[in-house]
């Protein structure tokens, strides 16, 4: 089983490093991926009161999502959380180049133990990191983004669904679970938010490299808001702070 140390390792190679946001952009599937993951962001920086808002990136990397903060609040106050040097090197050239460096940022350091006071920013996301981890250290990393989000404030992660029905057809021909990739189960995740007000999102996230194939699949995401739960891969979860 790949373990944290290994994964943190991972992103320190500079073959990851460079080829990291090009690889990202290199399919339709990808690239609509990006899309829904940014207008999920937009919707929740537009019911923040605007100004000199904080906002904490948790597992940060290259910075994917710097220019969709900055493009919604240029005052933005913007912290990126990860544990590479090397990924965050790169953001901090995106920042030179969005003229935003004064308004940005850095921390290295860990998820788990999210290293900044109760209650400090009015906006909390992370894309692309829960799943990488045992469910337990999930948990951890969502109670911390509550933890250190203002009342009234705003929190976004995505995870894999465990009851996603491509899982119930591996078994049955023998087909191995990807190593690395934890799957969360909704009702988990709702028992550790409680009572607090919360919006989804939804995606099946199928990886099909073939653009004309992936536009025809892609309309099970164009008619998601009426499909079941069990045919979509990825849930984000956008919640607001009791």
């Amino acid at each position: 089983m790949i373990n944290k140390s290994e994964i943190i390792k991972t992103y320190q190679m500079e073959g990851i490093v460079s080829t990291f946001d090009k690889e990202r952009d290199k399919f339709l599937y990808q690239k609509e991926k990006h899309r829904i993951e940014s207008n999920f962001l937009i919707n929740a920086l537009n019911k923040i009161k605007k100004g000199k808002i904080k906002v904490l990136d948790v597992a940060c990397g290259t910075g994917r999502m710097l220019p969709v903060v900055f493009s919604v609040e240029k005052e933005a106050n913007y912290t990126g959380l990860d544990t590479s040097n090397e990924m965050t090197s790169v953001l901090i050239k995106k920042a030179k180049e969005l003229g935003v460096e004064k308004r940005v940022k850095l921390k290295i350091g860990d998820a788990t133990k999210i290293p900044f006071k109760d209650n400090s920013f009015d906006l909390v996301f992370s894309y692309h990191l829960l799943w990488h981890l045992p469910k337990e250290e999930q948990k951890k990393i969502i109670k911390e983004m509550i933890r250190v989000t203002k009342k009234e404030g705003i929190i976004i992660f995505d995870i894999l669904n465990e009851k996603f029905v491509w899982e119930k057809v591996k078994s049955p021909f023998g087909i191995e679970k990807t190593e690395g990739i934890h799957k969360l189960k909704i009702s988990e995740v709702k028992q550790i938010i409680g009572e607090q007000g919360y919006q989804i999102e939804k995606l099946n996230d199928a990886p099909i490299k073939n653009d004309l194939i992936y536009t025809i699949f892609s309309v099970i995401n164009k008619i998601r808001k009426i499909l079941p739960n069990c045919i979509f891969h990825m849930w984000y979860f956008q919640i607001k702070k009791e």
